[in-house]
Order: structure tokens, then C-alpha cells, then sequence
């Protein structure tokens, strides 16, 4: 068992040496040249109060729920190029 297990842990390693040449040639030469952005405080990322729930939150989540279905569908229809 042990066995098994150093030769399945070697090929996994060995997997992750691989050279995956379609994953650079993906971005284009600007992308690549691209500067990289600007870092900005977390504070100023995150929300400033926590969300509350109140009497309509329901009927938002369910409305929320109902288009991303509809996107999902959608996009579920189209064809992949």
C-alpha cells in the first residue's frame, strides 16, 4: 500500500512539472505588458455595515434567485464558439 502511494504521489509531481504551453500563449502581448493595478486598502474594499435583513429581504433573494436562473438558462442556450 505504502507502495502504491509514493508511486501515485511521484506521478502527481511529476504531472505538476509539466510545461502547458496553450495556457501562455492565451494572453496577448498587452496583457503582458500590462502595468500591474493599483493596491488599495482593504478597508476602503470591504462594506462598512454588515447587511440587515428586514420584511422584503425574502421577496429580493427570491428575485435575485429567479434571474440568476434565467441568466443561467440563457446562457446555458448559447453556443460555445
Amino acid at each position: 500500500m505504502r507502495q502504491v502511494f509514493l508511486i501515485l504521489s511521484s506521478l502527481t509531481l511529476a504531472a505538476g512539472c509539466a510545461q502547458f504551453p496553450d495556457v501562455d500563449a492565451a494572453t496577448s502581448p498587452e496583457i503582458a505588458a500590462a502595468p500591474y493595478p493599483t493596491l488599495v486598502p482593504v478597508e476602503l474594499v470591504l462594506d462598512k455595515e454588515a447587511p440587515r435583513l428586514d420584511e422584503s429581504s425574502e421577496a429580493a433573494l427570491d428575485a435575485q434567485v429567479n434571474r440568476l436562473k434565467r441568466r443561467a438558462s440563457d446562457l446555458q442556450s448559447e453556443p460555445i464558439e
